[in-house]
């Protein structure tokens, strides 16, 4: 049996559970499929729009947010499936979908990742800094990310046994958003877990403006902050991020002071090109993003 499990945040879910339910309905018995979705204390607008939701599939809500590692390891309560496919709630999921995962099942592969990819709608000046990192890093073909399979698992769109969660869950000590699937695909790995990357993407339907992303983006960094306090000492997961890499090298040569320096005079300029969606480049936003992260280990009380 497969258990679909999406966890839902201040997002209009229903024509994904939609959509999916319409694929379950379409195997005609050959695998048995049950849809679980959790609301993760969304506002009453969102729960309002997804009203109809507990028609085509289990809906539970929650009284208070719990984060987005804590939610999926919640799922192990709630579903029946040996195998556990997460889909975040603002996926597209294209036709074929469920049948192209159900081939991959079998053998010793414990974990599936699909993939991601984006269309042309987020391919505008308002929404460039998400379309650019999102077309540029994010989406991979399997061939590309088969080349460092744990280092490119991402949450978004990836099937489990249910067996491997129990014994690995996420850690729920990363409360806030970003890289919980770096930890974790890294656990995977270090545990010898089998996973296999195929060509299944979902779109990713709701690009967020430059504004929002950026926000985003700070918020990742500061949280890798947070992970490395309890993962500093393991230099194989440093050598797994490369914001941590870089880190590592600037750190070795005392240079942190420097680069906070020189961050902090760059920082409105580089701010207003990430906003306004002009001159932007992956390597001057990785700079920006590696400033947080010194401001977040070094100087966090510096306004």
């Amino acid at each position: 049996m497969i258990s679909i499990c999406i966890p839902i945040y201040n997002y209009y879910a229903y024509p994904l559970v939609r959509r999916l339910a319409n694929q379950v309905s379409n195997l005609k018995g050959s695998t048995e499929v049950e849809i679980v979705c959790i609301d993760d204390h969304s506002s009453g607008y969102y729960q309002q729009q997804n009203k109809g939701i507990p028609e085509i599939a289990t809906y539970l809500k929650l009284e208070q947010n719990v984060g987005r590692a804590k939610i999926r390891n919640l799922f192990l309560k709630y579903t029946k499936g040996d195998w556990l496919l997460f889909l975040d709630d603002d996926s597209v999921v294209p036709e074929g979908f469920l049948k192209k995962y159900i081939k991959f099942i079998g053998g010793s592969t414990q974990v599936i990742v699909g993939g991601r990819t984006y269309d042309d709608r987020g391919n505008d000046q308002e929404h460039r800094l998400r379309y650019m990192y999102g077309t540029k890093v994010e989406s991979q073909p399997a061939s590309v990310r088969r080349q460092h399979p744990y280092r490119n698992f991402m949450t978004n769109n990836f099937m489990i046994k249910r067996e491997v969660l129990e014994k690995i869950p996420f850690d729920e000590r990363i409360e806030k958003y970003g890289h919980e699937d770096t930890l974790f695909g890294y656990t995977l790995g270090e545990r010898k877990i089998v996973i296999e990357h195929i060509d299944n993407p979902v779109v990713n339907g709701n690009i967020e403006d430059n504004v929002e992303f950026l926000h985003k983006s700070v918020e990742a960094a500061e949280n890798l902050a947070l992970i490395y306090d309890f993962m500093w000492e393991d230099q194989r997961f440093c050598q797994t991020v490369r914001l941590l890499r870089t880190y590592g090298t600037v750190r070795r040569m005392c240079l942190q002071g420097l680069v906070y320096r020189v961050w902090k005079i760059m920082k409105s300029p580089m701010e207003s090109h990430f906003v306004n969606g002009t001159g932007i480049s992956l390597k001057q936003f990785s700079f920006y993003k590696l400033g947080v992260f010194i401001k977040k280990m070094h100087y966090p009380n510096d306004k």
